[in-house]
């Protein structure tokens, strides 16, 4: 009789490399400052660069699309 196995099957979790844009990555540009850090109420804290900002997280782009300063960009990729 064959014994089965109950150890758990590791998952694969993708690799994220930063000068790789994912099909979720919006871009808002920052409509008073050209640099600043924002800090979620969770702690973590993310750079405006050049007036801008790219990001996929939900939790910034929910910040984002509520704050006065911040105009999403159109997606480059819509007028291909």
């Amino acid at each position: 009789m064959a014994k089965i196995d109950t150890k758990p099957t590791p998952t694969l979790t993708p690799i994220h490399r930063p000068d790789e844009k994912s099909p979720s990555t919006v871009t808002y540009r920052d409509l008073a400052f050209k640099s600043r850090t924002l800090v979620l109420a969770d702690g973590r804290s993310f750079a405006v660069v050049q007036g801008r900002i790219q990001t996929g997280d939900t939790a910034l782009i929910a910040f984002l699309e509520n704050h006065p300063e911040f105009q999403r960009e159109p997606d480059s990729a819509a007028g291909v």
